[in-house]
C-alpha cells in the first residue's frame, strides 16, 4: 500500500522502516523539524513536507505517529475527507481524531521502541477501527509489523497502556534507581545483571505471583529495617522501598 507518515519519532521510525522492509511504499514523511523529517524521508525513499496543507492526497492510509500531545492540534489542523487516518497512542481514544477523516483507526504497538534499534523486537500491535473496512485495511499494515495483533477498543487500550507503564517504565525506573545507589556505594552494578535477567525469564515459565521472593514476602522485618537504615539518606528511594514492600505483603496476604 501507499502510506503517508505524520511524525518523526520513534513509532515513525520503526513502523517505516518495517513497513518498507515488507514492500509497502512510503509515500510521504510529514513532520515538524525540517532536518527530522528529510532524514527520514530519505531513509524511507519517501518525499516530505513540514506543511499540513502540502501533504500528499493519493495514499492509501495515513499513519499519524505523533505525542500524544499532538493528537488534539492534527485534529483540528488535518482534513483528510474520507482517506483512513491512524493514530498510534495507546492512551487516547480513537474519537480523538474524529475531525480528520470519517475513516479512522488506531494502531497502536505495545512495545517499547527506540529508532536507535538495528533490530526491532516483537511487536504486538492492538487495533481498533471505525468500520469494518478501515479494519481490514489495518489488518493489513498491521500484519507487516506485528508479532500479535488484538483488537481492543479504546478503554481496553487504555488499561493494557497502563499495565505497560508498570511493567516497562515503572522496573526500568527501578533499575536507574539500583544503578545510582550502586554508583553511590562504589558497588559494581554488572553483578546484578544474572539476576535481573533471571527475573524476565523465568516470567516465560511462570506466572509472576508464582515466583515472588524477597523479605516483603517473609515479612522479614529485621532485614527490611537493615535496609532502610542503608536508605536513610535517600528519602524518595526509601519511599520506593517502603511502598513496594507494603504492596508485596498485602498482595500475597489476601
Amino acid at each position: 500500500m501507499d502510506i503517508v507518515i505524520i511524525g518523526t519519532g520513534n513509532v515513525a521510525h520503526c513502523f517505516g522502516q518495517l513497513l518498507k522492509l515488507h514492500g509497502h511504499q512510503i509515500k510521504q514523511v510529514v513532520g515538524r523539524n525540517a532536518e527530522h523529517t528529510r532524514e527520514l524521508a530519505e531513509m524511507l525513499n519517501a518525499s516530505f513536507t513540514i506543511d499540513l496543507m502540502d501533504i500528499n492526497m493519493e495514499a492509501d492510509v495515513y499513519l499519524l505517529a505523533v505525542s500524544d500531545a499532538a493528537i488534539p492540534e492534527m485534529n483540528d489542523q488535518l482534513r483528510l475527507g474520507k482517506r483512513i487516518v491512524a493514530h498510534t497512542a495507546g492512551a487516547v481514544p480513537l474519537s480523538a481524531i474524529s475531525r480528520i477523516s470519517v475513516n479512522t483507526g488506531v494502531l497502536y504497538p505495545l512495545q517499547s521502541i527506540r529508532k536507535e534499534l538495528k533490530n526491532y523486537p516483537p511487536i504486538p500491535i492492538m487495533l481498533e477501527a471505525g468500520n469494518d473496512d478501515v479494519l481490514k485495511r489495518l489488518q493489513a499494515v498491521a500484519g507487516s509489523l506485528a508479532s500479535r495483533i488484538t483488537i481492543a477498543d479504546s478503554d481496553q487500550r487504555l488499561k493494557y497502556h497502563l499495565t505497560a507503564v508498570l511493567c516497562n517504565n515503572f522496573t526500568n525506573h527501578l533499575f536507574a534507581e539500583a544503578k545510582a545507589y550502586c554508583d553511590r556505594e562504589q558497588l559494581d552494578f554488572s553483578l546484578l545483571q544474572p539476576i535481573i535477567k533471571e527475573t524476565f525469564d523465568r516470567l516465560e515459565r511462570y506466572a509472576p505471583e508464582t515466583v515472588q521472593t524477597g523479605p516483603a514476602l517473609r515479612n522479614d522485618e529485621t532485614t527490611m529495617a537493615l535496609h532502610r537504615t542503608l536508605l536513610a539518606g535517600n528519602e524518595q528511594l526509601k519511599r520506593v522501598y517502603e511502598v513496594m514492600s507494603e504492596a508485596i505483603y498485602r498482595f500475597h496476604k489476601k
